[in-house]
């Protein structure tokens, strides 16, 4: 039926969406021409006419029967608790098979919030920490800590000698 869709034809699409629009909850056997005699007039008519209709609404026909000679049980009162219990089941086993990473993919949001948790502290403990030095700087009237202008002892390497010095 899913080539009435592409014909041009009115008649056709019709005909198409009666045969939606048929009773589905119907489990009997119906000849074609019984399901015929469901459609409104028009409709049964170009399924009369056109060729392409006919075979389409053979198959139909022949479809329903079929799929009324199928039985179909209703679930029993304990189907959903026995397919939760085999989707449980088959989590465990996964979990079991993951091992240790199912428990680094549940602590990785705690990592992270621990991390950024640390990264604050840490850098506004580095911004105080900057602001005391800037602070203890500015008191000793130097602004430079890396090279002193101080003066120290007078030279560092007064225990070395020249090597012309040194003599066997």
């Amino acid at each position: 039926m899913g080539y009435l869709m592409n014909r041009e034809s009115g008649n056709c699409r019709k005909l198409l969406e009666a045969l939606d629009a048929l009773a589905t909850d119907r489990n009997i056997r119906m000849s074609a021409e019984q399901w015929r005699a469901e459609l409104p007039p028009d409709e049964a008519e170009h399924a009369v006419v056109c060729d392409a209709c006919r075979v389409a609404f053979e198959e139909f026909a022949e479809t329903r029967n079929a799929l009324a000679a199928m039985k179909v049980e209703e679930a029993g009162p304990w189907f959903t608790a026995r397919v939760m219990a085999a989707i449980a089941a088959k989590e465990g086993e996964d979990e079991a098979q993951d091992g240790v990473w199912i428990n680094v993919r549940r602590l990785a949001p705690r990592l992270v919030a621990f991390s950024a948790l640390l990264l604050a502290l840490g850098g506004g403990w580095a911004l105080q920490q900057r602001s005391t030095d800037l602070a203890s700087t500015d008191r000793r009237g130097t602004g430079d800590i890396v090279f002193d202008s101080s003066t120290g002892s007078a030279s560092y390497d007064d225990g070395l000698g020249a090597v012309s010095e040194v003599r066997p």
